[in-house]
């Protein structure tokens, strides 16, 4: 009975694995849209500061953007200061370690859009 419980708990390792181990450091291509509609492209940098914490830096149409993130897994939160205007970032983590996400920056609110595909 005690080796059951030992391999099904061994088998069920990876289901839990699978996600974080997605998430990588290292550079992930961005595609997104702002609240108007306005596209744009460039990357982000994924450095670890942490076990589940990271520091992101956009390079979007000549501009850097930094952030600090923390993740579960499954879900990476970000803030980060473009320019002076703070704003947040919520991506969802697939199991190939692509990150689709939304963002909102200053007073007026509105929701854009973003994707991260890893290099």
């Amino acid at each position: 009975m005690k080796t059951r419980i030992i391999a099904a708990a061994l088998l069920g390792l990876p289901l839990l694995a699978t996600p974080a181990a997605a998430q990588r450091a290292g550079f992930y291509v961005v595609e997104g849209a702002g609240g108007d509609g306005s596209r744009y492209s460039g990357t982000v940098q994924f450095t670890p500061t942490g076990p589940q914490t990271w520091r992101l830096s956009w390079r979007v149409g000549g501009e850097t953007i930094n952030g600090i993130g923390v993740s579960n897994g499954k879900i990476l939160a970000v803030g980060y200061s473009q320019g002076g205007t703070l704003g947040t970032v919520l991506y969802e983590i697939a199991p190939d370690g692509s990150m689709q996400g939304i963002w909102t920056a200053g007073r007026e609110g509105g929701l854009g859009t973003e994707r991260l595909t890893p290099r």
